[in-house]
């Protein structure tokens, strides 16, 4: 078996490159979202401006104000809603209930339900989407934008009636915990469900992705096969993202077996949770992408067999955004083992015909070679940056870093060319071949969602060699067009993971470009050694001058803003005061630090807030009482303390809480007789150590607090009161931020501590 000619294997090359370079540009073409569709629409179809024009109405002026829950603000929103539906000539019912979530938060929610009823019964489909916001922005896209599309859907239906009944749950409180969607569980309507559609946003704008499905995703799968323009969908999300500590009201409401399905956007992402999510930020682009694919997966899910699902999950994904593509789950292992059949015959066969046995093992290195380069070069570039991974993961211009992760795969697809070259372009391709293929075989037993993205090439890379070791030739016409399998599937995750996870994402990035690129290594390896150098070279120059073009960019814009929040703190024990301001790049601007003494470095003000790092300066106390905990009972049995006692802020503030120390267990907590759950192992990580309990609507008279506690000897628990706004002498440093930046998540608050210790009389 021959490779080609040093000219011929540039020609292969150089077409090849062209070919990938248009694949990912399609991929990117393919996860636009698409331009959002007029008023005068058909009645059953999905209208971005329609939804637009509801979700204005329902922020109200100067495009809303944060409305969290249990707030003024929260309850003028849920009437403007409550106004909404019966325009729409639906029936809402609002159900009350005080209720905790699962990361210890605890509220009372209000929950809107609202009935469209269809053609036959049978099960509903709930229709989900929170109405509340963060304390911090007005939440136009998280999730504002997601009730909109919620009722422009119930329109569509009330014209076009679905299937089944679709129930509307836009419910309270899914920033505090998913308190809301707690609360639904209790409610006789859950019963009823069959199945979920549940809207979210992690960002003002880009392309609508199914990250998530829960039960048979064969039916959320099947329900979107034959939408124009569906969501971006891949099993590979799903799969993942049960590995990630994130939750929304899915979480909770999804029940064993039944359908689930999670729609976001997730571009823009600095702006999340944020004032900038706002009307002006929203892309109504995003809106029409999400609101027609969560339209066609209710009349989907609403015409499928809720009774009977699918049993088992298929392997599904889209093709660079244009079409979505199902196999049965249970073909991917057999699949990824003809794959492997087939390139182990094309080598066994090439080794008959000439290619040596050592150049065929050398090749075998072409794969994890590659990856362990994509990774390397992937990890520096993102952390080029110098941004906190965890707290700053986006900068304001990713083009430039997008663009080092594109050009570091290539430098990874190049070093086997020209690393393994004595392997030869036959011993390079059987060896990609075989590599693919005992790749796609682990992951279609670990992890099949995702196992499309090598079994596509590997098929292709098994029978495309072997049909040349047969010929005796069209080894390079192989080898394209195994990169253009891959290509296929690898792109749209490729552009989609820097919006997932920041510059995080560079080593996954580096390795998708590169696995799409590795079966152009032999064209590599066939060239002149200057030619081959150059190969390695011209990528690795490039990706440098991306990484140092955006090392100099400034991280954060007035459209991608710095998150700077600032709290007053007061502690009673002391009676110290002190200003905190706390930056998600880590240093604050020069007009922030010039406004107080604010520390050189940042460090940790609280214990139980494990990820919160802030500079500090010393403030003017505050005449205001601190929060209290008066204990009416504590009683011990071995090493177990029981205690009663209540929680009040006598200066009125809004948010109380209880952190316990570790080493001491939380047997069980309760607010006003109403327990909180334990928390889920994979939100502990937000409150370190800690057990920390916040009730998010403390009355006057306070909330009765009983709890078990495992402790030999006293535990000394902090008491914190949490309100919205500073005193004059934080609003001044609030006042002094840069325009490029902005408050976030609880905004800017005063804050309030004591320690009280427990003990047995």
């Amino acid at each position: 078996m021959t490779g080609a000619t040093p000219d011929g294997g540039a020609r292969w090359l150089a077409g090849g490159a062209c070919l990938l370079a248009a694949a990912l540009v399609a991929g990117w073409l393919g996860l636009r979202p698409p331009a959002p569709r007029p008023a005068s629409d058909p009645p059953g179809d999905f209208s971005a401006d329609r939804a637009l024009g509801r979700l204005g109405r329902l922020l109200g002026e100067r495009g809303g104000e944060p409305h969290p829950v249990a707030s003024a603000a929260n309850r003028r929103l849920r009437e403007r809603l409550l106004a909404e539906l019966r325009g729409l000539g639906l029936e809402p019912e609002v159900q009350e209930r005080f209720a905790c979530g699962r990361y210890r938060l605890c509220a009372p929610v209000a929950n809107v339900v609202a009935r469209v009823p269809g053609r036959r019964g049978g099960g509903v489909v709930l229709l989900a989407a929170h109405y509340d916001s963060v304390p911090a922005g007005p939440g136009a896209a998280d999730d504002g934008a997601g009730v909109a599309i919620a009722l422009e859907v119930a329109r569509a239906l009330s014209a076009e009636p679905a299937e089944r009944d679709v129930v509307l749950l836009l419910d309270d409180g899914e920033e505090a915990g998913l308190v809301g969607a707690e609360a639904f569980r209790a409610s006789p309507l859950a019963r009823e469900v069959g199945a979920v559609v549940n809207l979210e946003a992690r960002g003002t704008c880009g392309p609508s992705v199914l990250f998530e499905t829960a039960g048979p995703g064969g039916v959320v799968a099947g329900a979107l096969a034959s939408s124009a323009n569906p969501p971006v969908a891949s099993s590979l999300f799903a799969a993942v993202y049960r590995m990630f500590p994130n939750d929304t009201d899915l979480t909770a409401l999804r029940e064993p077996g039944v359908p689930g399905a999670n729609l976001a956007f997730i571009g823009c992402a600095a702006r999340y949770h944020t004032p900038r999510d706002d009307l002006a930020h929203l892309d109504p682009r995003s809106v029409q992408h999400q609101g027609q694919g969560a339209l066609r997966l209710v009349r989907g899910l609403a015409a499928s067999d809720l009774g009977h699902p699918a049993g088992s999950d298929p392997v599904f994904f889209d093709v660079m955004g244009w079409t979505l593509l199902r196999v049965p789950g249970q073909c991917a292992l057999p699949a990824a083992l003809a794959a492997l059949a087939l390139s182990i015959g094309a080598a066994a066969l090439g080794v008959r015909r000439g290619l040596r046995p050592g150049q065929a093992a050398l090749g075998l290195a072409a794969l994890p070679l590659g990856i362990a380069v994509a990774v390397l070069a992937g990890f520096i570039a993102g952390r080029a940056t110098g941004l906190d991974p965890l707290r700053r993961p986006w900068v304001a211009d990713p083009g430039p870093l997008g663009a080092s992760f594109l050009l570091c795969g290539l430098l990874a697809a190049a070093v086997p060319g020209v690393a393994l070259a004595r392997a030869g372009p036959a011993g390079l391709r059987s060896g990609v071949a075989v590599g693919l293929a005992a790749a796609a075989t682990g992951l279609s037993g670990m992890l099949p969602g995702a196992s499309y993205l090598l079994l596509a090439p590997a098929l292709v890379a098994g029978a495309a060699g072997l049909a040349g070791a047969v010929r005796r030739g069209g080894g390079p016409a192989a080898d394209l067009a195994t990169a253009l399998a891959a290509a296929a599937v690898l792109s749209s995750p490729a552009w989609l993971l820097y919006p997932a996870m920041g510059h995080l994402a560079g080593p996954a990035v580096a390795s998708a470009v590169a696995l799409a690129a590795l079966p152009l290594a032999p064209e590599v390896a066939g060239l002149a050694r200057r030619p081959r150098l150059l190969a390695l070279a011209a990528p690795g120059l490039l990706a440098a001058a991306a990484v140092a073009w955006a090392s100099l960019l400034a991280p954060a814009d007035a459209d991608s803003p710095e998150h700077l929040v600032v709290y007053f703190h007061q502690d009673a024990d002391s009676g110290r005061a002190r200003l905190l301001a706390s930056s998600d790049l880590e240093r604050l601007p020069e007009p922030v630090r010039a406004s107080a003494r604010f520390s050189a470095e940042a460090r940790v003000p609280f214990g139980w807030a494990a990820l919160r790092r802030a500079f500090e300066a010393e403030a003017t106390p505050l005449p205001d009482p601190p929060p209290e905990l008066r204990v009416e009972e504590v009683s011990r049995r071995g090493e177990r303390l029981r205690v009663r006692a209540t929680l009040s802020s006598p200066r009125g503030a809004p948010v109380g809480q209880l952190a316990v120390p570790p080493g001491t267990a939380v047997e069980s907590l309760s607010f006003d007789g109403v327990a909180v759950p334990p928390v889920e192992r994979r939100a502990s990580r937000w409150f370190g150590t800690w057990s920390v309990y916040r009730h998010l609507a403390l009355q006057r008279e306070g909330t009765r607090v009983e709890m078990v506690l495992a402790s030999p000897g006293p535990v000394d628990v902090q008491v914190a009161d949490q309100s919205a706004g500073l005193p004059p002498e934080g609003a001044r440093v609030a006042a002094s931020r840069p325009p490029a930046a902005v408050t976030a998540q609880d905004g800017d608050v005063t804050l309030f501590t004591r320690t009280v210790r427990l003990d047995a009389r």
